[in-house]
């Protein structure tokens, strides 16, 4: 029997991130280790929300994990959060959430907790060993 596989660790993530030089490690990193097939990356996350109202919520539509940046203008990385769980619930169990932030206040890693979808708390900037560390989480659970 044949059996087929990727080459990459994933087949949809998402990034939202605001600082182009962020975006473009995230890019760069991403494509040196393969991590995914697709990388949507939005510079908003009020671009990232119109995304997910005019997508299919079908789990093959879907980001497996989304890279989110806590201090971003207009709306913070945990008001989009709080956004996305309200107005699509059903997709709260079904994508992993990684804060990648460059805040070191306490206050932004205890309020992590309170959100059910955050699976990981990272600082940036984003490397291989910390991607190698989210496909680890991923395939334990």
């Amino acid at each position: 029997m044949e059996t087929t596989t990727s080459k990459y660790s994933f087949k949809k993530v998402m990034a939202i991130e605001d600082t182009k030089i962020d975006q473009y490690i995230i890019e760069k990193t991403m494509k040196k280790c393969n991590f995914s097939e697709e990388l949507i990356l939005f510079g908003s996350p009020i671009d990232a929300l119109t995304h997910f109202a005019s997508t299919s919520k079908k789990s093959e539509d879907l980001p497996q994990v989304i890279f989110l940046d806590i201090q971003m203008p207009k709306m913070n990385g945990f008001e989009f959060l709080a956004e996305l769980n309200e107005k699509f619930a059903e997709l709260k169990d079904k994508i992993a959430v990684v804060l990648l932030t460059s805040s070191l206040d306490p206050t932004d890693k205890q309020m992590s907790n309170s959100f059910p979808n955050i699976k990981m708390y990272m600082n940036k900037p984003l490397d291989m060993a910390k991607l190698d560390k989210v496909t680890a989480m991923m395939s334990a659970n």
